[in-house]
């Protein structure tokens, strides 16, 4: 029997031939350039010239379904077939494979055996003489142990809010008081497996006296006072209102519902955001078996949580875009949320937009998708509009927002603040809240120039401004890592250096200079190098710890601190005007999630300082008008002849001569006749890490077929451009 296999790693297929017949997307082993090599079953196939079966699973994880998805994610985005189907197991799970001999006669004394027990026992030869006889068969078995819960041991917390408040905390032990605050006592080994702490931690906070460990036999009460959600869902259906307004405890009440029916995939933009909904999730159903999947996890928490959804022992999976893939054949529902967030797109080979994947396991699989957002996608908004999803519309009850647009250019300044600004952090701290502090980017100064020359210094490997770090005294390219000393003089002329702009470093040391006796804290990939701890950071807010947090974009996500008073947006108007159609948007639905921090029960303050306050984009953003931002943006983008109006095909190149990129990009151009295309032009980093990198844009009504042709001439130019099909943004992954 002949089958059409695809090459694990590429986007290559070959022709396989099997004794035994093959199970759709199983993976198989051939010999294939002289070493052993992994393939994915696709489907019969009618060649003869074909590389024979030498191993296999004897099942397939994957079921047609998920074929059929695979090959549609290969088309629809140009990724290689065998790396799309890598991505739907995890790192390591050959780890886990345990190898038996199974018996074939009844006269061999033996119904099976593992297979280093068989050789020890009887030897190689033996064994390759009964598999050629057909007396034996080699099967895998692929278990991963679980833990087995010690039913009577349950963990309940102890102590009161204000206790907990005067107590010091390590991050996991922050993480399992959250978790226990929405938990009346869980079992000790669910505890351990879905935080991953360690007994230590457990123990730790056990001789503080934050929580006591009981032998109980009866398992915590249901809650009795939740609520259903009674609406009817349609196939697509998005849940639509502003920070606030009460989406997530809607989204946790259908997870509930429908993990009745099946497993539901839950899907969010950050790891972050991960815990605080697992904890809501235990809480509100003790019972139900909750999962977790995301690529902080370790290699066997990984392997079980996929083990445990694959074979059904999942109601709700958890996730960030990775956990798309994850082989669920049960599927009940599917949630997607901040459907918008751009971290949902892999810009990195196999690119794939995650919300499109949910989109397609939805339609086949035939269970409903529910999107939520405050800011929609466009194409998202322009489907609801016409009727093809269903919207199910929130509007904030509690919460009163109060936002000022302050005017850098008119009011009195001091350091990178306005004075109005910082009366503004007075108040709201006075009043006993916190405040938010949004910069756009890390470090202190922004660029390093000289005062005689306007020079500016810049990274050797990379077309971007250094940016200058007080801390340790250096400048750091933000693109590659590579930091240099800081030298006063200029390497020019030798006239005096001087910073421009600023980065969280400046803005922090800035606010602890202005309001010494409060605490003052930053967040950004210097200080926080696992992104669990942003956890940490937003749990000492609540607690009173932190009074004043600045961050980068991490601290815009989805997060629920009712006790932030005051939310401070400095810097967006750079992104306002970077050479992308995409700029706008982006910016819009950044300080809208911004301003949703302060938009949780009761009144809130927001203040934006900007040098171009009449800004279209400004205005509306922070009036939420977001059908007047989007109406306007639609119609920009349907004169351009731009998503979601039409696809856009993204092509880069790189090259370490500056001009090569641009030639073989043209002669490509040239090859695309009766195509819309725009370039090729250097992008705007031009150089990064030593490479230099132009780009070039399609614009197409019809995807599947110009991929297919930018495709076959790339191979018949020599070219392995990087292709990304409808990206959030024209950005260039490294």
């Amino acid at each position: 029997m002949y089958y059409e296999a695809a090459i694990s790693g590429t986007g290559r297929t070959i022709c396989v031939r099997s004794e035994e017949p093959l199970n759709p997307g199983e993976r198989i082993w051939v010999g294939w350039k002289g070493e052993r090599t992994k393939c994915y079953v696709i489907g019969p196939s009618f060649q003869k010239d074909s590389f024979t079966v030498k191993e296999r699973d004897g099942r397939s994880f994957l079921t047609e379904k998920h074929v059929e998805i695979a090959k549609w994610i290969s088309r629809r985005f140009g990724s290689p077939i065998g790396m799309v189907f890598d991505l739907f197991f995890p790192p390591g799970i050959d780890d886990y494979v345990t190898e038996k001999v199974i018996s074939q006669s009844p006269f061999l004394g033996f119904e099976e055996m593992l297979l280093s027990d068989f050789v020890k026992d009887k030897g190689e030869k033996v064994l390759e003489e009964m598999l050629k006889k057909g007396l034996v068969k080699i099967e895998k078995s692929f278990y991963i142990k679980e833990p087995k819960p010690r039913l009577k041991k349950r963990v309940f917390l102890k102590a009161s809010i204000p206790e907990l408040v005067r107590t010091p905390l390590t991050l996991k032990q922050k993480m399992v008081v959250e978790y226990l605050q929405f938990n009346g006592g869980v079992l000790l080994e669910d505890l351990l497996r879905d935080l991953e702490v360690s007994r230590s931690v457990i123990e730790s906070l056990r001789e503080k006296g934050i929580i006591e460990v009981l032998h109980q036999d009866v398992p915590p009460k249901k809650r009795s006072n939740r609520t259903t959600f009674k609406e009817e869902l349609s196939d697509v259906n998005l849940f639509f209102g502003p920070a606030g307004s009460g989406k997530t405890e809607a989204l946790l009440q259908l997870a509930g519902e429908y993990s009745r029916r099946g497993t539901v995939l839950f899907l969010v933009p950050e790891v972050s955001i991960l815990t605080h909904l697992l904890s809501r999730l235990k809480g509100l159903f003790p019972q139900m078996r909750v999962g977790i999947y995301h690529s902080y996890l370790s290699k066997s928490r990984k392997n079980l949580e996929w083990y445990r959804a694959v074979e059904g022992k999942i109601d709700i999976l958890l996730g960030t875009r990775s956990a798309v893939f994850v082989p669920v054949k049960n599927f009940s529902l599917i949630i997607v949320d901040e459907e918008h967030d751009e971290s949902f797109y892999q810009y990195s080979p196999p690119s794939y937009d995650a919300v499109e994947v949910a989109r397609e396991i939805s339609r086949v699989f035939e269970v409903p998708l529910v999107m939520s957002s405050a800011t929609p996608a466009l194409k998202t908004y322009v489907e609801a509009k016409e009727g093809k999803i269903k919207v199910f519309t929130f509007v904030r009850k509690h919460a009163d927002v109060s936002i000022e647009v302050v005017d850098m250019r008119k009011e009195e300044r001091v350091g990178s603040f306005a004075r109005k600004t910082l009366d503004r952090m007075e108040e709201t701290l006075k009043e006993g809240r916190r405040v938010l502090v949004y910069v756009r980017r890390k470090g202190y100064w922004g660029r390093v120039q000289c005062e005689t020359c306007g020079h500016v210094l810049k990274c050797e490997d990379c077309d971007v401004s250094l940016v200058f770090h007080l801390d340790s005294r250096s400048l750091k390219c933000h693109q590659c890592g590579r930091e240099y000393g800081f030298e006063e003089e200029c390497p020019v002329c030798g006239g005096k250096l001087s910073g421009k702009g600023f980065g969280t470093e400046k803005i922090e040391r800035e606010l602890q200079r202005y309001f010494p006796e409060r605490r003052v804290m930053r967040i950004d990939r210097e200080v926080v190098e696992d992104v669990m701890e942003v956890e940490d950071y937003i749990n000492r807010l609540i607690s009173g710890e932190i009074d004043i947090l600045v961050g980068t974009r991490m601290v815009t996500k989805s997060f629920d601190v009712p006790e932030i008073g005051l939310v401070c947006v400095l810097d967006v108007d750079s992104l306002i005007f970077l050479p992308d159609f995409s700029a706008s948007l982006r910016v819009f639905q950044l300080i809208v999630q911004v301003f949703g921090r302060a938009s949780r029960k009761g009144t809130g303050r927001a203040i934006l300082q900007t040098y171009n306050p009449d800004e279209e984009v400004i205005m509306r953003a922070i009036k939420e008008d977001v059908e007047g931002f989007y109406e306007r943006e639609l119609e920009r983008r349907k004169s351009l002849g731009y998503p979601p109006y039409k696809h856009l095909i993204h092509i880069a190149l790189k090259s370490k001569d500056p001009n090569q990129g641009k030639r073989l990009l043209t002669r490509l151009r040239n090859s695309l006749d009766g195509e819309e295309v725009l370039g090729p032009a250097e992008h705007w980093m031009f150089k990064l890490k030593g490479f230099y990198r132009h780009h070039l844009v399609v614009k197409t009504d019809k995807v599947e077929e110009t991929l297919s042709k930018v495709e076959k001439y790339s191979k018949v130019l020599g070219l392995d451009p990087l292709i990304l099909v409808d990206p959030p943004s024209l950005e260039i992954p490294d």
